[in-house]
């Protein structure tokens, strides 16, 4: 099972991010330098963006993570409340999230491991959820496995624990959700600042060639252009940092 922290592009999405990544950075080279060359040398800059794409999509999947996890947890408070173990009620979950999510959802499946493990190797309880506690790097997954095993080691009331533990956790995701949803316009917003000047240079360049056209003559004229290009690339980035609150 995956560690969320890292993600495999799988080679489709592989051929789609090079396909793409390419596509723009050849683009912009136009825009910017009117240039072959320096389109090509732009275009080899998706090799090293890989990286950050990558990290963005190992992002996206444990926020999915999160979310289908609360869901998880309305199910594991009922299966309680009715006098479920934690095997039983993981699989009553997995019934449950099948559902409501796709095949392919994360949570999908984590539980179909975790109930292989449990009912199939006759795994450990507690290793096989401290597992998808460390693999997630969820503070909302390890919080809500670490309080289940102190309350199976104290002999606490389980019923109890769980849909305490659960209505606390549940909040926090919510708030979380409600946050993305907030920082969403704030991302967009930037994705059109990020367009706007390519955009206006394109126009100039077609309705009025010869205003533009000092830009794409000399050194000067390059140096210029790189700078724009690298402050717009720059003022992308510390948007999405600002917008990222999970990051830090």
């Amino acid at each position: 099972m995956p560690d969320y922290n890292s993600y495999e592009m799988t080679p489709k999405e592989t051929r789609r991010y090079y396909l793409l990544a390419v596509s723009v950075l050849l683009l912009a080279g136009q825009i910017f330098y009117q240039s072959i060359f320096c389109s090509v040398l732009l275009a080899l800059l998706s090799v090293p963006c890989k990286r950050l794409y990558v990290r963005r999509l190992a992002e996206k999947r444990r926020a999915s993570l999160g979310i289908s996890f609360r869901d998880l947890l309305y199910s594991l408070s009922a299966s309680f409340s009715t006098g479920r173990q934690m095997p039983e009620a993981l699989k009553e979950g997995l019934e449950a999230m099948r559902l409501i999510y796709p095949a392919d959802a994360p949570i999908v499946p984590e539980l179909e491991h975790m109930t292989a493990r449990l009912f199939r190797s006759r795994d450990d309880e507690a290793a096989t959820l401290d597992d998808f506690a460390n693999r997630s790097h969820s503070e909302d997954i390890r919080n809500f496995v670490d309080a289940y095993f102190i309350c199976r080691t104290t002999g606490g009331d389980m019923e109890i624990m769980i849909a305490k533990a659960s209505a606390l956790i549940i909040d926090k995701i919510e708030i979380k959700k409600e946050l993305r949803m907030l920082t969403a316009q704030k991302r967009l917003e930037a994705n059109i600042l990020l367009l706007l000047p390519a955009g206006l240079l394109a126009i100039l360049q077609v309705l009025s060639p010869d205003y533009v056209a000092a830009l794409y003559e000399g050194l000067t004229g390059r140096l210029v252009m790189t700078a724009a290009l690298g402050l717009m690339a720059l003022s992308y980035a510390w948007s999405l940092h600002l917008t990222n609150f999970e990051a830090r």
